[in-house]
């Protein structure tokens, strides 16, 4: 028997202690009490053990249950991204049909190539095929001159 440490000749030293300290008279009063208080000690951590244990089972059905909320939400958010995913592509495919535009056929200017009048540094031949008629002087053009 090995109780915290304390073997068989830890308690008759413990014993012989007590007789003397206490009394032969008032040994069995004593042992009574320390009886009683030891009673009293296992009821009232049998009961804190019990509470602590009903706290643990509570958290734990607590936890099943908000893992069990945040499941159902995760779920529900993933369908909800898969649908706005397939209506995204949806739209776009909607947007890329839209701007399937057919590329303009090119003019006979543009077959053609450059205006031969446009000759001078800084001149550029306008959209519509007229050239700037004016003086080019040290690559300024003269913007006085009328543009047809």
């Amino acid at each position: 028997m090995d109780f915290l440490g304390i073997g068989l000749p830890e308690l008759l030293v413990i014993l012989i202690l007590t007789l003397i300290v206490v009394g032969p008279k008032r040994l069995p009063e004593t042992a009574a009490q320390i009886a009683r208080a030891i009673r009293e000690f296992r009821r009232y951590s049998s009961g804190i053990t019990r509470e602590l244990s009903d706290a643990v089972k509570d958290l734990e059905r607590e936890y099943g249950d908000l893992r069990g909320e945040w499941k159902a939400v995760s779920d529900e958010l993933r369908q909800k991204a898969a649908a706005l995913g397939g209506d995204l592509t949806s739209i776009v495919g909607e947007v890329h049909e839209g701007l399937q535009i057919e590329a303009p056929k090119p003019t006979e200017t543009a077959a053609t190539g450059p205006d031969p009048q446009a000759t001078g540094p800084g001149e550029v031949a306008p959209a519509g095929g007229a050239v700037a008629q004016g003086n080019v002087q040290g690559g300024e053009a003269d913007a006085s001159a009328p543009v047809e």
